[in-house]
């Protein structure tokens, strides 16, 4: 893990717009609770952060908008280049409607060295556009590579072109094909990551376990157990919690509680409802495609980056350990994406209303000074102890008042102030560009 003592951040995430030509369901714009409005970053407030772009070996110029409909993006592209390093990382990701051979050109002689295009689901049978009723079909994003290949072959650069693909119970089934489809054209690398959960449909859609490895060896133990006997542990665990034991029944009584003192002897924490849902069958059923993707992934040369299915047996925040920022399209600061927006998301089957962090603003402050502020440097160090609550294996959890205090900053159940335990990203199943 790189110092967070460092005097400048080496990675900036930049949010250039809001605005997006699509209006896809999983958004978290369009998510009850989002307080997200549509607004573009002015170039001359891009211009504040330039100076800071001489420390940074990273600048990824997107988030919740498509960068694409920015109308200064070349130039904003042009303009962080001239700072930079030609070894420094110049990125974005795009749904790729609006890149034709003319911004592709602009985009690779302005400097931009990384493209990755979303993925939602690869038909390579059915290349249409859709885009009046807000689909995002596979077409745009063949379209965006052949595009952006030759403009690379144009300009010479060293663009890379990627896709990502958020995995899901109906996209696990195409990844195959799609790296198949990437070797066969000219991609480079494809990133894939876990659903950010939103709201119901993304939890039913959910392939992640929030669950340490320990744990769910621990539960798989006993389910086999409660097997063999003819004993269904699973269906068993809603009395089990609502009546404290009192009406279970007394064969299954034994067997929960050999499995919490065994969990509480080797520091193990069970959320018994999460443990249940995320059972082995699926697992197993969705390991053979991630197994021939990576196999496909090598044997053709493409870098492909897969999540775990279940959770690191230890937290690490992405954001810390590559000293990352994020910047809205006003200017502020926000220490993480977890805290980049206001917005509600699901934590444990419960809706919890997260409120944005801001540290400061470039148009008020170098964004250097920021960064060594008191305010930023204890949030970062408290969020890199990982010393705050296990809120996703939690038996009682979620407690939303750490996140709803609407910027009180009550501390949770470990007397910590930030509200990483509700984060999923530091559980490892989350990759950004």
């Amino acid at each position: 893990m790189k110092n967070t003592t460092e005097h400048s951040p080496q990675k900036i995430y930049v949010e250039l717009t809001t605005r997006c030509n699509l209006h896809c369901q999983m958004c978290v714009k369009h998510m009850a609770g989002s307080c997200i409005a549509e607004a573009d970053m002015d170039v001359a407030v891009f211009r504040r952060l330039l100076p800071s772009l001489l420390h940074a070996d990273t600048l990824i110029l997107n988030g919740i908008g498509e960068s694409t409909l920015h109308a200064d993006l070349v130039e904003i592209i042009r303009l962080a280049r001239e700072r930079m390093s030609g070894e420094a990382t110049i990125g974005l990701q795009s749904n790729g409607l609006l890149i034709d051979r003319v911004a592709a050109l602009h985009l690779v002689q302005a400097g931009l060295n990384s493209l990755c295009l979303s993925v939602d689901r690869f038909d390579d049978n059915v290349l249409r556009r859709n885009v009046g009723k807000g689909e995002h079909s596979f077409a745009a994003v063949a379209e965006a590579v052949a595009n952006l290949l030759w403009a690379k072959k144009k300009v010479g650069g060293t663009l890379k072109i990627g896709l990502e693909m958020v995995l899901s119970k109906t996209s696990i089934y195409d990844l195959p094909a799609l790296v198949a489809w990437a070797a066969d054209n000219g991609v480079d690398y494809i990133l894939t990551t876990h659903l950010i959960l939103y709201d119901k449909a993304t939890e039913s859609a959910n392939l992640f376990n929030p669950n340490t490895p320990e744990a769910v060896r621990l539960f798989n133990k006993y389910n086999q157990i409660a097997t063999a006997r003819g004993i269904d542990l699973a269906g068993s665990i809603g009395t089990y919690r609502k009546s404290a034991g009192t009406q279970t029944d007394g064969e299954i009584l034994p067997l929960f509680f050999d499995m919490r003192q065994e969990a509480q002897n080797n520091d193990i924490r069970l959320n018994l409802d999460t443990l249940a849902a995320h059972n082995e069958k699926l697992t197993n059923e969705i390991q053979p495609y991630l197994n021939k993707a990576q196999h496909l992934a090598k044997s053709r040369g493409i870098e492909l980056f897969l999540p775990p299915l279940q959770a690191d047996s230890q937290r690490h925040c992405p954001f810390l350990e590559t000293n990352a920022t994020f910047i809205a399209p006003n200017g502020d600061v926000m220490p993480c994406h977890f805290l980049w927006h206001t917005y509600s998301c699901r934590v444990l089957n419960e809706d919890i209303h997260v409120q944005k962090r801001i540290v400061g603003n470039i148009s008020e402050q170098p964004l250097e000074q920021i960064w060594r502020q008191k305010e930023y440097k204890d949030f970062r160090k408290e969020a890199g102890e990982y010393n705050y609550s296990p809120c996703w294996s939690c038996s009682q959890g979620p407690c939303a008042t750490l996140v709803n205090d609407e910027n009180h900053f009550a501390n949770d159940c470990y007397g910590s102030s930030v509200p990483c335990g509700h984060c999923q990203w530091n559980l490892g199943g989350i990759r950004c560009l």
